[in-house]
């Protein structure tokens, strides 16, 4: 059965201040989140990729394979994963493999290293999550434009986490999307509320059944979270607060993408004992995606909690790292 062995992650040391955006914009209310982890302008989706990647592999530099997921690749027509590979000296005969789609898409990334390892067996799987979607004008009010990376390390055994059963629900919607080569995203926030609480209760409910333990059974629950409000549904689908204590994030450091589900993830590891389960939920696109974990060893914990914590960056500071980002890398 695929297990974890290792992981990392990575936050840009920045932050930039979400409530001056918005009184700068003359958007009254509370600030969704008190700051956004900003990337500098040396750092896009590749290079926070390699940092947790490092990591997440520690001695190994000979996985089967490494698959890179990001929704915002520093580059057109060109394989993130084959660059990031060669980035890390890793074994010639390590196969990359890149995914995109959804910001759940971390556990599409984890099932396939699962099944990879099953095949493969005797040498692990490197996952990598990483992304930067960048927000224009008043609308980084809705999108919480922020950048982050995860990476985890999967092999067939002797490790401390098993990757469990996994179930899918999904909706054809339009919540979050981009058209052609459009360099922003668009989004229905109304459409995203309420398909994520939608999906979260029948895939939750879905896992239920299949694994006949309840939700509220978990030590935590480690999901994605592209807004503070899409967390507001998980307590209907039977999650409770003190589940997503420590796991839940948006509000403080703001909207990571496809990174999100891998951070909340590492944050449940970091302080997951063994024999407790963990429950991981990724949203994206209309699908929601529920999968369990148990822990049956001591994680080797990074101490992602204390990266939260950054250097803040005044307003002009930010609009001027991040205009034009997607048009011209940086």
């Amino acid at each position: 059965m695929a297990e974890l062995l290792r992981y990392g992650a990575y936050l840009p040391r920045y932050r930039a201040p979400l409530p001056e955006i918005q009184s700068f914009f003359a958007r009254p209310g509370r600030p969704r989140a008190r700051a956004l982890a900003t990337p500098g302008l040396d750092e896009d989706p590749l290079t926070m990729a390699y940092e947790a990647a490092r990591e997440a592999l520690g001695e190994e530099r000979a996985p089967a394979a490494l698959i890179c997921l990001t929704l915002s690749p520093p580059f057109g027509l060109r394989k993130v994963a084959a660059t990031l590979a060669r980035a890390l000296s890793l074994a010639e005969d390590t196969v990359s493999y890149d995914l995109g789609g959804h910001p759940g898409g971390l556990m599409d990334a984890l099932e396939l290293a699962g099944a990879l390892v099953a095949r493969d067996g005797a040498r692990p799987a490197l996952v990598v999550v990483a992304d930067h979607q960048v927000s224009y004008e008043e609308r980084v009010l809705d999108l919480l434009s922020a950048g982050g990376a995860a990476a985890f390390l999967v092999g067939d055994g002797g490790g401390f986490c098993r990757l469990g059963p996994l179930v899918r629900a999904g909706r054809e919607v339009y919540d979050v999307w981009r058209l052609g080569t459009e360099p922003e995203a668009r989004f229905r926030l109304e459409v995203l509320f309420e398909t994520y609480g939608a999906t979260a209760a029948e895939a939750l409910a879905g896992l239920e059944r299949v694994t006949e333990r309840p939700t509220g059974a978990y030590a935590a629950v480690c999901a994605s979270q592209p807004h503070p409000q899409t967390l507001r549904a998980l307590p209907r689908a039977g999650v409770s607060g003190e589940q997503l204590e420590h796991t839940s994030f948006v509000g403080e450091i703001g909207n990571l993408g496809a990174a999100s589900v891998g951070l909340a993830l590492a944050l449940g590891l970091d302080r997951a004992a063994p024999g407790q389960q963990l429950l991981a939920f990724g949203y994206g696109g209309g699908e929601g995606i529920a999968q369990a974990l148990e822990v049956t060893d001591d994680p080797p914990a990074i101490g992602a909690a204390e990266r939260m914590a950054g250097e803040p960056i005044g307003l002009g500071t930010y609009y001027r790292w991040t205009r034009g980002r997607q048009a011209e890398p940086h």
